[in-house]
């Protein structure tokens, strides 16, 4: 190909025609190129790409709804009458936040238009029609101060409570595999959990009478428990949601709740990545009322860095 007319025919026939594989798009190169030691960002004038544009679908809206992270963020989710995008079949999509809601103004009834973004994540790119009636839930209030906010169970903090218990079973965490936020639900509801580290005083029996627990699975999870305890303290940190950057964490040479007690705002910002505002914040969650109960309960359990001989 020597013209744009030519570039843009084969563009144009290889959009339109079925092909023996899948694409997303077209890259035209150049017969000659620089040596890769000459690659600049932003200078590659011998090679321009064209995607092409996302498939599109209108859908309904059938209901909004609110997911509360263990920050105690709120986004909003739009759910939808089922559509098909290319093979897979969408029935909701993230909003976003809820000031972006309001911005989008979306109510039940309302006909939109989503395409798949990254990935196949859905992507609400538009509204398309509003219904008369606007039928719009309250979202749930956010915690004052979310980051200390719902450690202990209560019914206006089940959903964030629910977040927590769940980002405990992420292998960087605690790495308690197998246990979803399903499963974590089941466990709640069975033994009632007062806080956040609860599970971890459960023995095997009462493990075992939790609906759908079997006596090995109960026993397993026993096992799993138990082991937590000996984690390196870092984790037992990022547990509790210490709001520390991840290379300030790494950084971190304290092995005990006393040394991080101890610490004040100053010996906080000489970690990387913490200012005067985060080094406050840091000194505030730690020395919270309920942080502070949670980290002499976890001493009682004999739990890496917070045992009594450390507070």
């Amino acid at each position: 190909m020597k013209t744009r007319a030519e570039i843009a025919q084969w563009r144009e026939h290889w959009f339109t025609t079925p092909l023996p594989f899948v694409t997303d798009g077209v890259v035209v190169r150049d017969d000659s190129e620089p040596a890769g030691k000459f690659w600049r960002p932003g200078q590659s004038e011998w090679a321009v790409a064209w995607k092409y544009p996302p498939v599109k679908q209108m859908t309904t809206v059938k209901g909004i709804r609110f997911a509360t992270g263990r920050t105690g963020k709120i986004s909003v989710v739009a759910d939808l009458e089922p559509v098909l995008l290319d093979d897979k079949w969408v029935r909701h999509t993230n909003i976003g936040s809820v000031s972006r809601w309001h911005k989008w103004d979306i109510a039940s009834g309302d006909s939109v238009a989503v395409s798949l973004a990254g990935q196949g994540i859905p992507r609400l790119d538009e509204v398309i029609w509003r219904v008369a009636k606007r039928d719009k839930p309250k979202p749930p209030a956010r915690q004052s101060n979310a980051a200390v906010s719902c450690f202990y169970a209560s019914h206006e903090c089940e959903a964030q409570f629910l977040a927590r218990l769940v980002w405990l079973s992420q292998k960087s965490v605690l790495g308690l595999s197998g246990l979803g936020e399903a499963s974590w639900q089941q466990l709640h509801q069975a033994q009632r959990f007062e806080h956040l580290f609860s599970w971890l005083a459960l023995a095997p029996d009462a493990l075992s009478l939790t609906p759908g627990f079997s006596s090995r699975r109960a026993s397993q999870l026993w096992h799993r428990f138990s082991f937590t305890r000996k984690l390196p303290f870092r984790q037992w940190l990022k547990a509790l949601g210490l709001p520390l950057p991840a290379s300030a964490l790494q950084a971190l040479p304290d092995q005990t709740w006393q040394e991080l007690s101890a610490r004040n705002e100053t010996s906080w910002q000489q970690l990387p990545g913490v200012g005067a505002e985060r080094a406050r914040q840091l000194v505030s969650f730690i020395h919270h009322p309920q942080v502070s109960a949670l980290a002499e309960w976890l001493s009682k359990q004999q739990v890496t860095g917070f045992t009594n001989k450390a507070l």
